[in-house]
């Protein structure tokens, strides 16, 4: 199991030395980058297999963000968390990749024993040519947890490596809150499937290992009507967020932050 994309956020820190420590991890070099939405000034780290990563600032908070991607992943982790171990991560993606007939097909009858009948899956849209590989993930895209079981061997891309058995199981994380950043990027790869209730089951499945899991602390309250009322009528949605990692409380706290805000306007 290992990173395949990091994403992360830095306070008081030069981006001029956070490129340096990525360059140097992955023998690059810095170039301009594409402009990116929220990022005003960004820059790339290129290496011999192509973009490493790439480094933006925020105008307006003075964050800055730096997202890598690719074979090269693991490094860059590594470098960043020397360097700056109070940086916080947005994003984890995490992978583990298999070899043999009938890999995919095992890999989605898995996920889909240990997802829970709430968490939703299906095929990703297919390619023209299915000789190209197929895709099929569970969750949702931008929650906190989602997973995709994907033909790697057959992408166009990989053909001259002749691996048609070549299937990636990968989990991609994005907490939430600000503390469960800050947890992840203390966390393993292994560790980054507790960061919600069904790829902590997945995770456990796939690796065969016991996983911690990541628990927001909780505090009990007593169960008026309203609060009856609203954990009945909106139980289906509500044990959806909880399934996909989210802590209700500070959700709504985040909801009601932002219509306080957009009313004194």
């Amino acid at each position: 199991m290992r990173f395949d994309a990091y994403g992360a956020s830095f306070k008081d820190h030069d981006p001029t030395h956070i490129c340096h420590v990525i360059a140097s991890a992955v023998q690059g070099f810095e170039t301009k980058f594409k402009p990116v939405r929220r990022f005003a000034v960004t820059r790339g780290i290129e290496c011999s297999s192509g973009t490493a990563a790439w480094v933006g600032i925020d105008p307006s908070s003075g964050l800055v963000y730096m997202e890598a991607k690719g074979e090269t992943t693991p490094k860059v982790a590594q470098a960043i968390r020397a360097h700056f171990p109070d940086h916080s991560a947005p994003r984890l993606d995490v992978c583990e990749d298999y070899n043999e007939p009938g890999a995919f097909g095992s890999l989605q009858g898995l996920v889909r024993a240990h997802k829970g009948i709430r968490t939703k899956a299906g095929y990703v849209a297919l390619p023209d040519d299915a000789k190209d590989g197929k895709t099929w993930s569970a969750g949702t895209r931008g929650g906190v947890g989602y997973v995709r079981i994907y033909e790697a061997g057959k992408h166009p891309e990989r053909i001259y490596l002749n691996k048609p058995d070549w299937v990636r199981a990968e989990g991609e994380f994005r907490p939430h809150y600000a503390k469960d950043k800050a947890a992840a990027a203390r966390m393993t790869p292994l560790e980054c499937w507790g960061l919600s209730s069904w790829t902590h089951s997945v995770g456990e499945a796939l690796t065969q290992t016991e996983i911690p899991r990541l628990l927001a602390e909780t505090r009990q309250y007593s169960y008026d009507k309203t609060t009856r009322y609203i954990a009945t009528t909106f139980r289906r949605h509500l044990e959806e967020m909880l399934a996909n990692g989210e802590d209700i409380s500070r959700t709504f706290q985040g909801v009601w932050q932002e219509e306080d805000s957009y009313r004194k306007r």
